[in-house]
């Protein structure tokens, strides 16, 4: 049992690097989504790792490619998010994947290196772009890239010839550096943090320039979030924009969830002392953020540095450590709910009771409109109701003063809001 005492833990929400870190079971499901890629014939293949913001991704990628490493599968890990220019996404993906063949040991295939920059600089050149030099992942240089300038400008039909064919030609790299049977896999991680055009230029090049590879590309990625992206393209149609998707993504595999009491069992030594093994503080955990392991972690970092902020005034009950805990929660998940409660308490008393009464009679319109707006407030209010609930003991709604000394606080531990 970790007891804390002295410095308030911060919690970080990195990815685990491997199998070693796992604690949500997602080596199970890793292992046979990779024992299903090596038995893979038809290729390339496009696998979706689908699952919302906060839910492991990146972990299970992680996963999956140390598999596959330590099966002698060669891999390549690339992250889009580094790059804000649709034009230059698809170029930056290309020119990794030809640096990772150019750097292998000498005696695999002699003449790899020479075939990638030959490829690396036709991809460049694709490109089209003076800013292209930085993007070249040190394959084409700086004389090379005035050397292909000229030969560009004075022998248009070969360079033609290579851009027609790049497909083909990066097809044959790939193959020499795989062998006949074998398979690159590329793993693409956080698709959905970037800008919605910039996701898009990836899945278009997957089709447009690596259609005929021996490989195998696994993409994370929000599926809401990159159908939005497809829609806006297409005049904004969501439904078409998951057609999109379904043309590009041969294999969709949903993210397994990650259970609440695996989050738990994760986090309660963890947590401020008092409240560690207190249901009452899980039961308002699971309500609020459900089994997103981000968002536990984020709360528990802020519950550890509010608690021991107000530990500098005076040593805080259990019952104030709750109702910050209850309002911590209330700014992460509804930022407007807790903007009105801090100057007008009686705007929570009044919702908890049409909350328990099944009745909006008693709300003024607006916080009807609130209620609306803010979709699963009413069932966190209703959760977190004062008195005994399944063995969990919730304090009273607090006062404007109580509000007003734990958002002191709440403004330098708690962090920003933000939406689900």
């Amino acid at each position: 049992m970790h007891e804390i005492a002295g410095p308030p833990l911060l919690l970080t929400d990195n990815p685990i690097s491997g199998r070693g870190d796992d604690q949500f079971g997602f080596g199970t499901h890793g292992r046979i989504l990779c024992d299903a890629i090596q038995a893979t014939v038809h290729l390339p293949l496009t696998v979706g790792i689908f699952g919302p913001w906060g839910t492991g991704k990146s972990s299970f990628l992680n996963i999956c490619r140390e598999m596959l490493d330590r099966r002698g599968v060669p891999t390549i890990a690339f992250n889009p998010w580094k790059y804000d220019e649709k034009e230059a996404i698809w170029h930056a993906l290309i020119q990794t994947i030809l640096q990772e063949i150019a750097e292998q040991p000498e005696g695999r295939r002699h003449d790899l290196a020479a075939k990638a920059k030959r490829l690396s600089s036709t991809a460049t050149w694709l490109l089209m772009r003076h800013a292209a030099g930085p993007l070249t992942a040190g394959l084409v240089t700086g004389s090379d890239l005035t050397t292909a300038r000229d030969a560009w400008q004075t022998t248009g039909v070969e360079n033609y010839r290579h851009i027609n064919h790049f497909e083909a030609d990066f097809a044959e790299v790939v193959r020499a550096f795989v062998g006949e049977r074998g398979r690159l896999v590329v793993f693409v991680d956080d698709l959905d943090r970037c800008h919605g055009e910039t996701a898009i230029a990836v899945l278009d090049a997957l089709k447009l320039f690596l259609g005929e590879a021996n490989c195998v590309f696994v993409l994370a990625m929000d599926l809401d979030v990159i159908s939005a992206a497809a829609a806006k393209r297409i005049g904004g149609d969501f439904a078409r924009g998951r057609q999109y998707l379904e043309k590009l993504i041969h294999f969709p595999f949903h993210l397994p969830e990650v259970r609440f009491e695996a989050v738990f069992r994760q986090l309660q030594d963890f947590v401020v002392a008092e409240l560690s093994g207190d249901p009452a503080l899980w039961q308002l955990a699971e309500n609020a953020f459900g089994d997103n392991p981000r968002r536990v972690r984020r709360f528990v970092s802020a519950l550890n540095l509010t608690a021991a902020t107000l530990r500098q005034h005076s040593e805080p009950s259990r019952d104030r450590l709750m109702q910050a805990a209850i309002l911590l929660a209330l700014r992460f998940r509804f930022p407007d709910f807790f903007r009105r409660i801090q100057t007008n308490p009686a705007v929570w008393v009044r919702l908890d009771e049409a909350a328990r009464t099944q009745n909006n009679a008693g709300l003024r319109q607006d916080e009807i409109e609130l209620a609306t707006s803010e979709p699963g407030l009413s069932d966190l209010l209703l959760a977190v109701t004062p008195g005994e609930r399944s063995g969990c003991s919730f304090p009273a709604i607090p006062t404007k003063a109580e509000i007003e000394v734990v958002t002191r606080v709440l403004m330098v531990t708690g962090g920003p809001g933000e939406r689900s």
